[in-house]
């Protein structure tokens, strides 16, 4: 059997169906960008997440570049953030041309709050926690931090559409937050996509200019070079626009799906796994199923020998890839549990056949004498 780690085929006829007439619907109005479209999927997307102000952008990428961007952050300013994220969360903050600075994860494989105060010094300018595989941060004491110390927060939370904590969605505890919209998100596009949202509506002003060039051009002017912000061009297009509008009425039937088989794991595998613990009345934004396995690199390649398909994130940490290895960053917590790291294949399309295949092969590999005591 064949367990891939996502499923990117459209296989649903209903789907395609539906996905194939509003791409039509685009092509036969010619408005291939800042189509109707566009302005409808933001007004959802913001009612959604709880935010008064959505503004959609190319790809989560742009969305963190400009959230950082339109908070004011630049040259001079560090920003704190985590280790443990793909590298765009990082670039991001030195493309906006401030200084990163790293602390230490905690179990749950977020920024530790613990770690972020002694980080602070008077450069600080903001924080930039980013949500792993969907697990919010400690957002309420991360807000509590920035406020006593005057700093900004920019949530990255592109892997937590879903996510929330006491029914506050994740990226509503910031300034300004980004969201990613690839075609591996659990909200998701054909393509690159994101937004970033704001209660903020000066922020807001800044994010529209800054999406296309920084410019301001009233309708009906000749005038195309008014620029009052160096940007670049990072408009969302009506194509992909109309296929979010789609998508995100189908969210809570995928969210439910993942949910089954990641509750499936977290019970069938829970003598050899630590995994991201939730609070009482906290839900998971499911991008990723992920956990720490003893012995990973072992149980990854006979995983792989037996076709299911895993991953391994954020390797190098952030702090250690070549551009940013300067400084030598004490974060003890984040180099032992990338050792430990794997992510499982969990995703809607799976069926539980699949899924019950995984957890019979990661048992059959630790019943293996040698492995035996695993995290029991």
């Amino acid at each position: 059997m064949k367990v891939p780690f996502l499923d990117l085929r459209v296989a649903n006829r209903n789907l395609k169906k539906r996905l194939l007439t509003r791409v039509n619907k685009v092509l036969t109005s010619g408005k291939i960008l800042e189509g109707n479209e566009q302005k409808i999927f933001e007004k959802k997307f913001a009612k959604e997440v709880k935010a008064k102000y959505a503004v959609g952008v190319s790809s989560g990428s742009s969305a963190l570049f400009l959230a950082l961007k339109a908070v004011g952050i630049g040259p001079g300013d560090e920003v704190i953030t985590t280790p443990f994220t793909w590298i765009i969360t990082v670039n991001a903050i030195s493309s906006a041309g401030a200084k990163p600075v790293f602390v230490d994860i905690d179990e749950n494989l977020n920024i530790d709050p613990e770690k972020i105060i002694s980080a602070i010094t008077k450069k600080t300018k903001a924080i930039v926690p980013m949500h792993v595989g969907g697990k919010l941060c400690n957002m309420n004491k991360i807000f509590k931090i920035a406020k006593n110390y005057k700093l900004k927060i920019i949530e990255d939370a592109a892997q937590a559409f879903c996510s929330s904590y006491q029914n506050k969605r994740a990226g509503t505890y910031s300034d300004a937050s980004a969201f990613s919209f690839n075609p591996m998100k659990i909200l998701h596009t054909y393509g690159e996509a994101g937004a970033v949202i704001t209660n903020n509506k000066k922020i807001y002003n800044v994010l529209l200019q800054m999406r296309h060039a920084g410019i301001t051009r009233k309708k009906g002017s000749i005038n195309i070079n008014n620029c009052n912000y160096i940007s670049l061009n990072h408009k969302i297009d009506t194509i992909q626009a109309s296929m979010l509008i789609e998508n995100i009425k189908r969210i809570n039937k995928i969210r439910k799906k993942r949910d089954e088989i990641s509750n499936h794991y977290n019970k069938k595998l829970k003598k050899l796994i630590k995994i991201q613990k939730l609070r009482s009345n906290e839900v998971h934004g499911r991008y990723l199923y992920i956990g720490r396995f003893k012995k990973r690199n072992s149980l990854k390649k006979f995983l792989n020998s037996k076709k299911i398909e895993t991953k391994v994130f954020y390797s190098p940490l952030a702090c250690d890839a070549p551009v940013y290895k300067k400084k030598f960053y004490k974060v003890p917590k984040s180099r032992k549990y990338l050792k430990e790291f794997l992510a499982l294949p969990m995703h809607e399309k799976m069926n539980l056949t699949q899924v019950n295949f995984v957890i019979k092969n990661i048992k059959k590999f630790y019943e293996k004498k040698h492995f035996k005591r695993s995290f029991l």
